[in-house]
């Protein structure tokens, strides 16, 4: 059998991850704002206080909208919906992706492979090729969407780019991951799951641009990467598309589901040589408080390890696929980690699915 998902001892291609752009819509929202707003329009709900009472449990204090509070819960088509999609999604996508070139020291015309990854949404010709041509991509650029792995995505296309790079190692890769989840708001539905994720997701884009390892190219270097699809978990994290636009339900259960993949993490890192322990820093992607509590405590993270993951859950919300390259954004601004010093990106999604990425730190 052969295993793709991660080279056999060293990789043959050192793939260094540049440092991440994130660009965020106009309208900031406080937490309290959104809680009285569904409090006065779900008066009547049964649990509606239960709900709100959840709500402000998340940790999210404020979160980035391409909608006023107003506009987000007024009744709209799929149509409406889906037009704002395309719009904006090409707008902060577009304006990542050339902060990310920027930062990278690459033209877009020097990108070989473009990673776009969305969930809240859907387009046809896809964003990518509108972000493409937006930032001056040459025509012969390979261009690959994924849009169903929703949280996880993100570390799945930084998985895309480091095997394209394998394959083709003076490649320059452009992943950008754009989630507008305001878009999707529900006001018929109301059960406590629903005012779980009106508590914690944002709207955001990010960009980043990988290519092989260079002198100067401080940041994370992937050693290995693993996806995992846990069995028969398919309705911990799901979607449902309805006249009214996209439903993500995400399951209760999604908190005892994370300590069942911990073992395969285990045994990824082990396959690397790694001692248990061996892990300094994590990029954990921002599904919640008891989310990072599970990844916190299945790795056997030290205290203050997941920082950075609950500031962007803090100040952010939970922007979905969005949410490992902002977190790794501020492991470049805010304290990065030693040089050499061992770490994973984490995320998890729709399967339910796993992504992991191993790799150490490099500073100059």
């Amino acid at each position: 059998m052969l295993e793709t998902n991660v080279p056999v001892g060293e990789p043959r291609t050192r793939v260094a991850i540049r440092r991440p752009a994130v660009a965020v819509p106009e309208h900031v929202v406080t937490q309290e704002e959104i809680v009285a707003a569904l409090g006065e329009l779900f008066a009547r709900t049964p649990q509606v206080e239960r709900g709100l009472e959840l709500m402000r449990n998340t940790t999210v204090r404020t979160r980035n909208m391409v909608s006023d509070l107003r506009e987000m819960l007024a009744p709209r088509s799929f149509g409406r919906r889906n037009a704002r999609y395309t719009a904006e999604v090409v707008r902060l996508g577009a304006r990542a992706a050339e902060q990310a070139l920027d930062i990278a020291g690459v033209r877009a015309g020097d990108i070989d492979y473009f990673v776009f990854v969305s969930c809240t949404g859907y387009a046809l010709p896809g964003p990518d090729a509108y972000i493409a041509q937006a930032i001056g991509c040459r025509p012969t650029v390979r261009r690959t969407p994924i849009q169903q792995l929703g949280c996880a995505a993100g570390a799945s296309a930084l998985a895309e780019a480091f095997h394209f790079i394998q394959a083709y190692p003076d490649a320059k890769v452009l992943v950008v991951a754009a989630e507008l989840s305001s878009l999707s708001f529900q006001r018929e539905q109301h059960a406590l799951s629903d005012f779980i994720s009106n508590g914690i997701f944002g709207d955001a884009a990010a960009a980043a641009v990988l290519h092989r390892s260079a002198p100067g190219a401080t940041g994370f270097q992937i050693q290995g990467v693993r996806q995992h699809l846990l069995p028969a978990s398919q309705s911990v994290i799901t979607g449902s598309t309805t006249e009214d636009g996209f439903h993500f339900r995400t399951d209760p259960r999604v908190r005892s589901t994370v300590p069942k993949v911990m073992p395969e993490i285990e045994a990824f890192l082990s396959g690397l040589g790694w001692e248990p322990g061996a892990v300094d820093f994590c990029v954990s992607h921002t599904g919640g408080p008891l989310i990072m509590d599970g990844v916190e405590q299945g790795l056997g993270l030290k205290p203050d390890t997941l920082r950075h993951s609950r500031e962007s859950m803090a100040q952010m919300g939970n922007t979905s696929s969005v949410s490992v390259l902002d977190v790794l954004r501020r492991h470049h601004e805010d304290g990065s980690p030693e040089h050499g010093s061992r770490g994973v990106i984490v995320a998890f999604g729709p399967g339910f699915t796993t992504e992991v990425i191993a790799g150490s730190w490099h500073g100059r």
